[in-house]
């Protein structure tokens, strides 16, 4: 039950942080500020969950729960230089974050960025695949920060769009993977 509740709300803290910070009739500092506050605390709370339930989190919701606790810290300890440095990057900066987890969890976790576990894989064929899967996914989050930078300041274009792309293509890499794999093992 909490592994099926812990898919749908993958994105609160991100829809949090949209709707404090973009759905206002007029944006402020301080709306900024707050959204960052609770989307991070959110994000910390959806964090301590998916730990709990020892689920392979998206890495791609990974990266945004570390882009939102990494600006609501700097909101709540007044670090308006790491803000000013978030404001400067605008949409690009979640994909900058990205692009970190994405090289850590290909360098040094046996789920990769593309979340797959490795370890039960015995053929290196499959596991080739794995890194594989693993390099597109960060092939396309460069494109999606090169998106992201083409069209700062259009939320549609700059940062939702890529997302959603991002996330149906990591879903769909895990989908070919578990496709190939069982056929393999038949």
């Amino acid at each position: 039950m909490l592994n099926k509740l812990s898919a749908l709300l993958q994105f609160l803290p991100l829809s949090l942080f949209s709707m404090i910070g973009f759905w206002q009739a007029e944006t402020s500092n301080e709306s900024w500020l707050l959204a960052f506050q609770v989307a991070a605390l959110v994000g910390i709370c959806q964090l301590v969950l998916i730990s709990k339930l020892k689920i392979v989190m998206s890495r791609l919701i990974l990266s945004a729960n570390i882009y939102l606790i990494l600006g609501g810290l700097a909101a709540f300890f007044q670090q308006w230089w790491y803000l000013a440095f978030y404001s400067m990057l605008q949409e690009s900066a979640i994909f900058i974050v990205m692009i970190v987890v994405g090289m850590t969890t290909m360098l040094f976790s046996n789920n990769g960025f593309v979340g797959i576990n490795k370890t039960r894989i015995k053929e290196t064929k499959h596991r080739i695949n794995i890194n594989k899967k693993s390099a597109y996914l960060f092939i396309a989050v460069l494109i999606s920060l090169a998106v992201s930078w083409l069209f700062k300041g259009d939320i549609a274009l700059s940062v939702i769009a890529p997302i959603v792309v991002l996330a149906l293509l990591q879903r769909y890499l895990v989908h070919l993977h578990n496709q190939q794999y069982s056929y393999s093992t038949l």
